[in-house]
């Protein structure tokens, strides 16, 4: 049962394809009162307010007993990227798959305005994924798109890099000539996560199939 945060995997295809679709507004997030902010100011770590999803996945998972919530998945696009990968690190019991798209991994090394707008100037050192890459136990897809110039592409190696000196296992796609968004190549990158939840969450294999091209929205054209 994937937990969503990224637009580029719809809720509904994702339960199309077999899957119960859980997406958690947790503490922190936009659209609440100032005492709620106040619970992730400060604390990027938090993620989206993952401890949250854990929470709300496993009540769920005792009001409906056929929600296996032994096999959860996560997916997430940009800060949802970082948000993926730190559900594996941080909590790794309980996420098994992540496919994490142009994820922000290591905050120390990002763009400063954006951390520091919603951290303040203290330490950054938590805000590191591979600072707990020795943790992942599950399976986790790392994509980035090449030219991106909003999370760099080394946000991703450095990840890897580090989760290769702690000699775990990742998988890892760099899409060539693409930016942030991945333009005119969304559609292989929804393949691909789809294909790695029906792998690793489902345990089948995936049919042979393939997407036509994700059609640009108006003001990009």
């Amino acid at each position: 049962m994937p937990s969503s945060t990224c637009p580029r995997s719809r809720p509904e295809s994702l339960a199309a394809l077999g899957f119960a679709v859980v997406a958690v507004d947790g503490r922190g997030t936009a659209g609440h009162c100032k005492a709620l902010h106040d619970q992730s100011y400060g604390d990027l770590g938090y993620a989206g307010a993952l401890a949250d999803h854990v929470t709300v996945i496993r009540g769920l998972g005792l009001r409906y007993p056929w929600l296996d919530t032994g096999r959860v998945g996560i997916t997430g696009h940009s800060a949802g990227g970082f948000a993926t990968a730190r559900a594996l690190l941080a909590h790794p019991g309980f996420y098994k798959v992540g496919v994490a798209v142009a994820g922000n991994h290591d905050n120390r090394i990002n763009l400063t305005m954006w951390a520091e707008h919603y951290h303040g100037d203290g330490d950054l050192e938590e805000l590191s994924n591979p600072a707990l890459a020795a943790n992942l136990r599950g399976k986790l897809l790392l994509i980035h798109g090449e030219l991106d110039d909003n999370a760099l592409p080394h946000q991703t190696l450095r990840l890897v890099d580090t989760l290769i000196e702690a000699d775990a296992d990742v998988d890892m796609l760099i899409v060539p000539g693409v930016e942030h968004a991945l333009l005119n190549r969304g559609h292989y990158v929804v393949r691909r996560a789809w294909d790695y939840f029906v792998r690793h969450l489902h345990g089948t294999e995936p049919p042979a199939y393939r997407l036509a091209p994700l059609p640009l929205p108006a003001e990009l054209i």
